[in-house]
């Protein structure tokens, strides 16, 4: 069973996240009351690449801030299973409920092949504490960081190895994933807003998420 723990991460800390940001990561607490909400800021997020391997954090440091979130959630689900969440994603649907229609067991969550790229993005997915699937992938990159130069990380094109690896080893394990994207949303444009006017399924019943934040007393920011 994958633990009921909900992963995000920014450079900063949480209380210095901008109003609209603090917004989609309530849509993740909201829409999942009785969960585990666990946010960690960048600090902290090297901290725990670091007490994993000494040497992945250096290939760590030496990546650019998206290449260090795509290495560290690996780390983070592996170490204590859970949901993680891109941070310009939002929560549309009780992660529960929306999983609970097809699973059985499997080993991960995400979404399927062809979402937003040809394989399989690790932007939004959900795993057991200790997956044999994540510390495959883990241990792939291992392999392959052996064999790139330190200074060439910073060269490294987008996605690559990180969400490759993710993709080629889920593919090749999907007897064992769940593909799902019905519980959540994720668009550009919740890099830079965040329209609390939107369509989510809480209890089960589908209801406008500001009309819920108001009849639930849950707040909003706003600048």
């Amino acid at each position: 069973m994958i633990p009921k723990i909900i992963w995000q991460t920014h450079e900063n800390k949480y209380n210095d996240l901008l109003p609209f940001q603090k917004n989609i990561t309530n849509t993740w607490k909201n829409l999942n009351p009785g969960w585990e909400y666990r946010y960690v800021d960048g600090i902290e997020r090297s901290n725990q690449v670091k007490e994993y391997s000494e040497f992945l954090h250096k290939y760590y440091l030496e990546s650019d801030k998206l290449h260090q979130s795509d290495i560290w959630r690996l780390v983070a689900i592996y170490n204590n299973g859970g949901f993680y969440a891109d941070m310009d994603s939002i929560c549309v649907e009780t992660i529960q409920d929306s999983v609970n229609r097809n699973y059985k067991e499997e080993e991960i969550v995400c979404s399927p092949i062809g979402f937003q790229h040809s394989g399989i993005n690790s932007s939004n997915f959900g795993a057991v504490k200790g997956s044999k699937i994540i510390k495959s992938i883990i241990d792939s990159l291992f392999l392959q960081y052996k064999e790139i130069k330190l200074e060439e990380v910073k060269n490294l094109g987008f996605g690559f190895p990180e969400n490759y690896t993710f993709s080629e080893i889920c593919e090749e394990n999907k007897n064992l994933v769940l593909f799902n994207k019905e519980y959540f949303s994720h668009a550009s444009e919740y890099k830079t807003s965040f329209n609390s006017n939107v369509e989510v399924v809480f209890n089960k019943e589908k209801v406008n998420y500001q009309t819920l934040c108001t009849n639930m007393n849950w707040p909003i920011y706003y600048i």
